[in-house]
């Protein structure tokens, strides 16, 4: 508990260093946003992707592939209609998938997001309205990722309930996405379950600005195993960045 209990302080302290001024040119110019989707429209996400070519079939110990470079890059493309929620991806050839998914409606996710109240403890039990599933710290995760177009404010009091919560760590200085931005690491603490156990460190990835949700990023820790060595430094395992490009007519076209 006293290692949760520093990592919420060391979070706290590190809002204050952070959290942007209300008022600032990027923030205006966020608020004066792009009219909303008609119900009908496709809103695009483009995702950049960094993947080590460490060859998994032994999960804790993972092996180099000779031939390979450490990592392959890759670009996912993804259209949600925005009324109904129907998906649609490319294929890894690039071509469109003929298979329509389902999810969430973006516009019904930006409504419950609108209607977060600011208090920390009030809006961590809010968000069970959006992801039901897991714990506080999982459904903002959750909600930095999967909701288009959180209101710059929303975005702050989201990050600043984040750390509120025990466990949870910002990491004081910024790291890069898979596109080179600057980013906020964002983690359970190591000492948590998963981590413990397969020395790997699932990371969100936040603008360090205005907390806009960057991409994650998968760390393999000090002390894992790689071809039966063990590791003396944090190693890159996969890295994303994404990219939400607009509002288009149908899937399969672009901003």
């Amino acid at each position: 508990m006293a290692g949760a209990a520093a990592a919420v302080t060391a979070a706290a302290v590190l809002v204050a260093q952070v959290v942007p001024p209300a008022d600032t040119p990027r923030v205006r110019a966020e608020q004066a946003a792009v009219p909303e989707p008609a119900g009908g429209e496709w809103l695009y996400e483009k995702t950049l992707v960094r993947q080590s070519t460490l060859n998994f079939r032994d999960d804790h110990n993972p092996v180099p592939q000779k031939g390979k470079p450490p990592y392959w890059t890759s670009t996912e493309e993804n259209w949600t209609q925005y009324g109904s929620g129907r998906t649609r991806r490319t294929l890894p050839h690039g071509a469109l998938d003929p298979v329509i998914g389902e999810s969430e409606p973006p516009k019904s996710l930006r409504q419950k997001v609108a209607d977060l109240p600011d208090e920390p403890e009030q809006l961590l039990r809010a968000l069970k309205r959006i992801d039901r599933l897991g714990s506080a710290y999982q459904r903002v995760c959750f909600t930095y990722a999967e909701v288009d177009a959180i209101p710059p404010d929303v975005r702050l009091s989201l990050f600043r309930a984040l750390t509120t919560i025990p466990g949870v760590v910002v990491r004081g200085q910024p790291v890069e996405d898979a596109l080179g931005r600057p980013a906020l690491a964002v983690h359970a603490s190591d000492d948590n379950p998963f981590t413990k156990e397969t020395r790997r460190r699932e990371e969100l990835l936040l603008d360090p600005e205005t907390y806009e949700y960057r991409g994650k990023r998968t760390m393999m820790l000090v002390g894992g195993m790689i071809d039966s060595k063990v590791t003396t430094e944090e190693t890159l395992l996969s890295i994303s960045a994404v990219e939400r490009l607009g509002a288009v007519d149908k899937p399969g076209t672009r901003p």
